[in-house]
């Protein structure tokens, strides 16, 4: 037994002593790891901070925005983001960055920065991003991305609209479809050798990034936009106006063929954005009282309702007294029938029949033709206008309505107004997009002609658009006439309301028309706003522009016949 039991005891501590020994070495072996991470050697810190990842969202290609005919637009093109890392930026060394960035980097980024990623410049052009590359700035590293260009500056800029630093639209058709056109960040991932050299975890830094964006192809002409454009901007500044719109539309379907905006801003130029107001698409967002070009609809809503017997004859004395307010007009016209109240502009003459509507049926009739109204044409930032309801028509207010004051309207809204009488009587939705097709290619948008309403008959639009056509050969309008083109149209000047009442000297000028007068293909609209070169009236700056625009797009078409 004793034998035994010294065995067992033999035993047993051979056992423990084993398990001391591995718990021994366990203990050591942790003691080293921690060591190693918490205090390791500096060769070792000094390779490990040469190695490193990150992850890192860069914009990818947007879809192209292109005109009627193809013309591109809005395209995304190569471009070359900057970055530092802290662990190899030699701050010494960025005073020969300063003809690439403006500024020495060093006054926004040094050593003492934490992490190991910080954007310098996103977005260089390529050409521009090479140079700086081939200098090889110590810790200054590049991201292959995509920007956002605009082939034709400041052709219809603000219809397009423009995008933010991450390829996100923000205004005008970019930010209305940007559903269609954006194109998610791609996530990039990027290591770093001991070398600290930069490698990307998922492709070439150099390669091609993958568009998963749809494409808009717009109404707009880009011709004829150019052509408005320019006439727009060269009447605008001989008559030192604060704004001004131009729009062409095609009256028999609503489509847009031109939408122009003063001032106007360079899409590819970030300093143009300076003053809020250039960014704003006058056209759809800016609200005016339209003044005598409203007339030619108002006559039609009061032939309509029956309140202005063809055979009337009026009596233009230069002024007449109505509500406690007074009419004025700017000359003593005589005797006039309806087709002179357009011929001349009478106000006195409008104003008599203004005063006969009933409020409510004309209020009516008013919103059927879209006043007061968003149109929702397909781009961002439309203004829906000031129609006041019938309760608040007291007084003079239907003699000034009248006459085109006492309420307000955007130009786009006025000009498919002036286009239901050119098409015969069809309120036409304008639409500004042709087609958009998504990343596949295909069709899921397509503009088409839309009737929203039923406004006048096709006789009284006749009628109408046969006394505009004498108002332009004999009347306010001569100012417009083009040699061997058959047109119509109005002019308007209306003072600005402020504080209450009409400010003097601070006027709206306009002047609409279309051609051939009587089965008409275009409708344009000229607006200036507050003119400040001494002439105000619609039949002497705005006029001449319509003039100007239409003489060249004449010359355009006959242009494109003799090619064909």
């Amino acid at each position: 037994m004793p034998k035994i039991r010294d065995k067992v005891r033999r035993e047993s501590w051979r056992s423990k002593s084993a398990w001391a020994a591995v718990f021994i070495v366990l203990g050591l072996l942790a003691l080293q790891t921690v060591r190693v991470h918490a205090f390791p050697d500096d060769r070792v810190s000094r390779q490990s901070q040469r190695q490193y990842w990150a992850q890192v969202p860069i914009s990818t290609s947007r879809g192209d925005v292109r005109d009627r005919n193809g013309v591109p637009l809005a395209i995304s093109v190569p471009a070359v983001s900057f970055f530092i890392d802290p662990t190899f930026w030699q701050p010494a060394s960025s005073d020969a960055l300063i003809p690439f960035f403006g500024k020495p980097v060093s006054d926004k980024f040094s050593r003492s920065l934490s992490g190991r990623f910080h954007w310098v410049e996103r977005k260089v052009p390529a050409a521009t991003a090479e140079k700086l590359i081939e200098k090889n700035v110590p810790g200054l590293f590049t991201i292959r991305e995509s920007q956002r260009k605009y082939p034709h500056g400041e052709l219809a800029s603000q219809v397009i609209g423009f995008c933010d630093i991450d390829g996100s639209g923000l205004s005008g058709v970019e930010r209305e479809w940007n559903s269609v056109l954006f194109s998610p960040p791609q996530t990039r991932f990027f290591v770093r050798n001991a070398r600290g050299n930069l490698l990307d975890f998922i492709g070439s830094n150099a390669g091609t990034l993958q568009v998963g964006a749809g494409s808009i192809q717009l109404t707009l002409d880009s011709k004829i936009q150019q052509i408005v454009e320019w006439r727009l901007r060269e009447g605008a500044a001989a008559a030192g106006t604060n704004w001004g719109a131009g729009i062409c539309v095609d009256p028999r379907t609503g489509e847009i063929i031109a939408m122009a905006s003063f001032p106007q801003i360079d899409l590819n130029d970030r300093a143009s954005f300076g003053k809020t107001e250039s960014l704003r698409n006058n056209a759809i967002s800016r609200v005016y009282e339209p003044g005598s070009t409203f007339k030619p609809i108002f006559l039609g809503i009061a032939k309509e309702m029956g309140v202005a017997p063809q055979s009337e004859k009026f009596s233009c004395k230069g002024r007449l007294a109505i509500a406690g307010g007074t009419i004025r007009d700017v000359s003593t016209h005589g005797v006039l029938d309806q087709e002179g109240l357009l011929i001349k502009s009478c106000n006195t003459g409008m104003a008599t029949i203004g005063n006969r509507v009933n409020q409510h049926k004309a209020y009516g009739m008013l919103r059927q033709f879209g006043f007061g109204i968003k149109s929702d044409i397909e781009i961002s930032g439309e203004e829906e206008g000031l129609l006041r309801s019938p309760g608040e028509w007291l007084g003079i207010t239907k003699a000034n309505v009248a006459i085109g004051q006492g309420f307000a309207v955007t130009p786009l809204q006025l000009a498919m107004g002036i286009s239901a009488i050119a098409n015969g009587g069809e309120l036409l939705k304008p639409y500004i997009i042709a087609e958009v097709r998504n990343a596949n290619g295909k069709i899921i948008h397509q503009g088409r002609k839309r009737v929203r309403n039923a406004v006048l008959n096709t006789v009284t639009c006749a009628w109408i658009r046969d006394a505009l056509a004498k108002t332009v050969s004999i009347g306010t309008g001569k100012a417009a006439r083009v040699e061997g083109v058959d047109l119509a149209g109005k002019t308007g000047t209306a003072q600005i309301a402020m504080g209450g009442g009409y400010t003097k000297g601070r006027y709206v000028s306009s002047f609409v028309g279309f051609w051939p007068h009587s089965d008409p293909e275009y409708v344009l609209l000229i607006v200036l706003g507050e003119p400040s070169g001494g002439r105000y009236y619609g039949g002497e700056i705005a006029a001449p522009i319509f003039k100007a625009i239409v003489e060249d797009m004449s010359r355009l078409s006959m242009t494109a016949s003799l090619k064909t």
